[in-house]
C-alpha cells in the first residue's frame, strides 16, 4: 500500500491544473496586444488616407463637400475594421473658406473605439473599450 501512495501518478495533473489557465490567459493577452496593434495601423492609415483625399479636393473638384469625401476615404480604407458611427468618429478642420487655398492645412482625426475580443472577458480589471485616436495635418495642395 506504501508504493502505490509514492508513485506520484497525479503530481503532473495538478500541475496542468495550476498552470494552464494562466497560460492561456497569457496566449490570449497576446493576440489581444496583436488585434490592437492591427487595429492602430489601420486607423493611422486610414487618416492619413482621408488627410490626403482631402487636401487633393481643388484638383478632384470636390472641395463644397470635403468632409465627405474624407468620411469615405476614411471608411473606404478601413473594411476590415467594422467602423460606425457608433464607435468612430471622423473630425475635418481647415481655416478658410472653399474652396481652400493651396497651402492651407487640413486637419483630420479619427477616433474608434477597439472592443477587445478575448482578455476582457477573462480578466476584469481589463477596460471594456480603448480609444485609438489618430491625427495627420497635410496641406491643401494647388
Amino acid at each position: 500500500m506504501q508504493t502505490q501512495l509514492r508513485t506520484g501518478k497525479g503530481q503532473s495533473l495538478v500541475e496542468v491544473a495550476l498552470v494552464l489557465p494562466i497560460l492561456v490567459v497569457l496566449f490570449l493577452g497576446i493576440a489581444e496586444l496583436g488585434f490592437f496593434l492591427f487595429t492602430h495601423v489601420q486607423v493611422a492609415n486610414a487618416t492619413r488616407s482621408g488627410a490626403r483625399d482631402g487636401s487633393l479636393c481643388k484638383m478632384n473638384n470636390t472641395c463644397a463637400n470635403l468632409t465627405t469625401v474624407v468620411e469615405s476615404a476614411v471608411y473606404a480604407e478601413t473594411q476590415a475594421l467594422d467602423m460606425n458611427g457608433g464607435n468612430t468618429g471622423v473630425d475635418v478642420q481647415w481655416a478658410g473658406s472653399v474652396p481652400p487655398m493651396a497651402g492651407t492645412p487640413i486637419t483630420v482625426t479619427v477616433t474608434y473605439t477597439h472592443t477587445p475580443p478575448f482578455v476582457s472577458n477573462f480578466v476584469p480589471m481589463f477596460p471594456a473599450d480603448l480609444p485609438i485616436q489618430h491625427r495627420v495635418v497635410m496641406r491643401f495642395d494647388k
